[in-house]
């Protein structure tokens, strides 16, 4: 192994697998620092398939004659893990055809033993290219696949500004994160966007909804197994922690798992280590992890369902994602947004939101949160008739858990209680269809509203409203 594999097991490595010790010594020191990775070398396949699954491998350069494993189905193994790390094979005199069975299988190049330093580095560097273009074009694709996310917080309110700066911050850091709300807030974009944000980007976020699989079978596709763990298991299994080496692990409503699974987690939180099931040797393994949950897991650890040492190992950064009810300023921006979304989604031209359609959308309480403000969007866009959505194609789909209570009747609340609902709710719909019908100018909706334009700022300031959310 080369002197710089000092450096963290985190950073990129190129893999030199060779069953001859002396060549291999030799090949690793001959590699030049242009070549921008640590080096690590392996004697056998088996060994290089441990190293793999501990280390974020980005080239690989394997001989194709080897002992236990050869070459071709180290290749086939490498490409079954990740189909993106480039692999150079080594052939010998007489074994072309070998190496051309490889490059239809996946490998990047080949290149003919005995071979000089000069030949080895120039292939190495012209791999090293064709990487990096494949790497960044799955990185713009996941951009891609993920612009919704990106587009929540970049092209949100001011609450959801003020969430990317968390965002940016905690991303650079390598820490254990724990995103808390209520369902529907935008936990997963979150997850997603910290982790595009981050060091880790170039590689897949792996997402694990612990609470859609029982517990025998999320121990399995958590941990991975051993060929004969239990009945059916005819091969060893990968688990998603292994698929996440060098990512993020998410792990989305991490409050609904069971102790035996919470204690393992434990483990892999402060060792790195994990062992599949039937397996009695622990695995190494480098995962950020990113888990959220819209439990109360103090409770439960009043309640021993939560184990307090695994909360204490989750809870090193903490964010708080808000209901929408606390950041109504953003709802005008996000509806828009969810607006262009669904059209380029649906393929139909967008539309306009009328000032009446605004003032309801804003007032509305959202039990369900973003998730909700979205699917409202959607299926407006998709039913209305007309170039832009109307109050009507907003309530005509409305259930009885989302209205205000004060809408048709009065509630049991006090009195002065009741009086103060029914006037903060007329104050916030009355601010918004004035400053949506100026256009976010709030001098001119003073005027409008008979109001001193310092009066209407404090109203604005009381009901939470900023006046850049109601600007084209």
């Amino acid at each position: 192994m080369r002197s710089d594999v000092t450096s963290t097991s985190f950073s990129p490595a190129l893999l030199v697998v060779d069953d001859e010790p002396d060549f291999l010594r030799g090949l690793a020191r001959s590699i030049p620092k242009e070549i921008p990775y640590r080096v690590l070398t392996a004697e056998t396949g088996e060994e290089a398939l441990r190293l793999l699954d501990k280390h974020p491998v980005e080239l690989v350069l394997t001989d194709i004659r080897m002992p236990d494993m050869n070459g071709i189905q180290l290749l086939e193994e490498i490409k079954s893990r990740d189909p993106w790390i480039t692999v150079v094979v080594m052939t010998a005199y007489g074994t072309i055809e070998s190496a051309i069975d490889a490059i239809k299988k996946g490998a990047y190049d080949f290149v003919q033993k005995p071979f000089t330093p000069d030949e080895i580095n120039r292939l190495l560097k012209k791999a090293l290219e064709r990487n990096n273009l494949v790497r960044e074009n799955l990185r713009l694709k996941n951009q891609l696949a993920g612009a919704p996310t990106v587009d929540l917080f970049v092209c949100g309110g001011p609450g959801m500004r003020k969430l990317l700066r968390t965002f940016r911050t905690v991303a650079a850091l390598n820490v254990t994160v724990l995103i808390r709300g209520e369902s529907g807030t935008g936990k997963e974009f979150a997850a997603r966007h910290i982790h595009m944000l981050s060091p880790r980007s170039e590689r897949r976020m792996v997402t694990v909804n612990c609470p859609t699989l029982p517990e025998s079978l999320l121990e399995s596709e958590l941990f991975g197994y051993a060929k004969g763990a239990f009945t059916g298991a005819h091969a060893d299994k990968k688990g998603l922690i292994q698929e996440a080496v060098g990512s993020t692990l998410f792990l989305d409503e991490i409050g609904d798992i069971s102790p035996a699974i919470q204690t393992k987690l434990l483990r892999l939180i402060q060792e790195k280590e994990i062992k599949p099931l039937g397996n009695s040797v622990q695995r190494s393994v480098d995962v950020r992890i990113i888990a959220s949950t819209n439990s109360d897991l103090e409770a439960k650890i009043v309640e021993k369902s939560f184990r307090e040492d695994l909360f204490y190992r989750l809870n090193v950064v903490t964010i708080f994602m808000p209901p929408l009810r606390d950041i109504r300023e953003d709802i005008p921006v996000l509806a828009q947004r969810f607006v262009q979304e669904a059209a380029s989604e649906f393929d139909i031209p967008p539309k306009s939101i009328t000032v009446d359609a605004m003032k309801y959308l804003v007032g509305r309480p959202w039990p369900g949160n973003i998730r909700q403000l979205r699917n409202s969007i959607q299926k407006a866009m998709i039913f209305s008739k007309t170039d832009s959505l109307k109050l009507g194609d907003f309530t005509e789909e409305r259930g009885a858990e989302d209205l205000p209570q004060s809408d048709n009747e009065f509630s049991c609340l006090p009195y002065r209680s009741e009086r103060d609902q029914l006037v903060a709710d007329f104050t916030v719909g009355y601010l918004v269809e004035a400053l949506t019908r100026n256009n976010g100018n709030i001098s001119a909706a003073a005027r409008d509203s008979g109001l001193e334009r310092q009066h209407f700022q404090k109203l604005m300031r009381k009901s939470g409203l900023r006046s850049a959310s109601f600007r084209q």
